[in-house]
């Protein structure tokens, strides 16, 4: 993984931040409410989950954040040694109950670690270069937009207006020059908060990208009545990863 940035370890993280296993336990539980059997015979160990297909998610050393914020990195293939691709992301509970903190990363970056090893469509869509939702000169898989806040409907309300801004499409011009991994580029795409003082935010490879986030910002998306957040991944694989390591011709069901 030497195309990654690498951070240091800070301080042990707070008391109230679950263990990197008894995060990954939850994680484990969210594949499995979504797609059953996905995770079998998946270990638990260190701060990996690994599964016997050979795909793996982990959790690296929080580097930002509060207590409740867990960094992952999605690896689909953890037998291409030494630079094994994967790609980052970023989840913060922001409930009681940090399955929904798990929950949000499984159906977004997760699902998109699923498609990945599928390539059927059948967990996360593809965008081409022509698509009017993709970006010119790139391939990508994006997550549907998950919504986590106090009112069912302004989560369904502001997952629509996300869609339908075409985020990526519209600001590609902000931070496509920075995506510089030879294997994945993953994007994250963050909006919410409380009316009045909304975020929107942009991550590449887990990191704040600014030029990216004020574009994003001045799309002048819809605020919610009620405390609203709604976030979609999307991993920018390489044509190398596409043709030679991971085929669009799958070989199977991914739980198999």
């Amino acid at each position: 993984m030497s195309w990654i940035p690498r951070m240091k370890r800070k301080a042990e993280p707070p008391a109230n931040r679950l263990a990197d296993l008894e995060f990954l336990a939850l994680v484990k539980a969210g594949f499995e409410e979504l797609v059953p059997g996905v995770t079998e015979g998946a270990q638990l160990k260190g701060n990996s989950m690994i599964s016997p297909q050979g795909w793996a998610v982990a959790v690296t050393p929080p580097h930002h954040g509060g207590g409740h914020h867990y960094d992952l990195v999605a690896l689909p293939d953890v037998g291409l040694q030494p630079d094994v691709p994967c790609f980052m992301d970023c989840v913060v509970s922001m409930s009681a109950d940090p399955q929904d903190a798990a929950n949000t990363w499984v159906q977004t970056a997760g699902v998109c670690l699923l498609e990945l090893l599928d390539r059927r469509g059948h967990f996360a869509d593809h965008a081409g270069p022509e698509d009017e939702h993709g970006v010119p000169g790139w391939h990508l898989i994006t997550s549907g937009a998950v919504g986590l806040g106090h009112d069912a409907d302004e989560n369904r309300r502001l997952q629509s207006a996300l869609q339908d801004a075409n985020v990526l499409h519209r600001i590609a011009d902000s931070f496509t020059a920075d995506l510089e991994s030879p294997f994945f580029n993953g994007v994250k795409v963050f909006y919410g908060g409380t009316p009045g003082a909304m975020q929107a935010e942009v991550r590449v490879n887990g990191e704040r990208h600014e030029s990216a986030s004020a574009a994003m910002t001045a799309l002048g998306l819809p605020e919610p009545t009620a405390f609203t957040t709604v976030r979609f991944y999307a991993p920018w694989p390489t044509a190398f990863v596409l043709g030679d390591r991971f085929p669009r011709e799958s070989s199977g069901d991914v739980r198999k």
